[in-house]
């Protein structure tokens, strides 16, 4: 079964703040790479979503929330989304050392 795939506009954010901090480090071609290989991650949800784990807030909000992991170790982002029938909504994609989430941030 194919989900389609919708990236919220707080997502969206997320990944912009992202792409404009590598030309600061003068790290442009590294950033390009960054959000290539985000995105080709993001399709993967397009196959298989519920092969990734229900966050740890989801518990605390009440809402089920799955994460998938991008990157390593201090270059890992929190990939957050829900599924909604053939749907896969990206809420937030969050640095792993964020804080962790409340509803309010979705």
């Amino acid at each position: 079964m194919n989900y389609r795939i919708h990236v919220s506009d707080k997502a969206l954010a997320n990944v912009e703040s992202v792409v404009l901090w590598f030309p600061n480090q003068s790290a442009s071609a590294v950033g390009q790479r960054w959000f290539d290989a985000l995105w080709n991650t993001l399709d993967t949800l397009e196959a298989r979503p519920e092969r990734c784990s229900l966050a740890d807030e989801s518990n605390e909000i009440g809402i089920e929330v799955r994460e998938l992991l991008f990157g390593r170790k201090r270059g890992q982002y929190r990939i957050l989304f829900r599924v909604v029938g053939k749907t896969v909504h990206i809420l937030r994609i969050w640095h792993s050392a964020r804080d962790r989430f409340t509803v309010e941030d979705l």
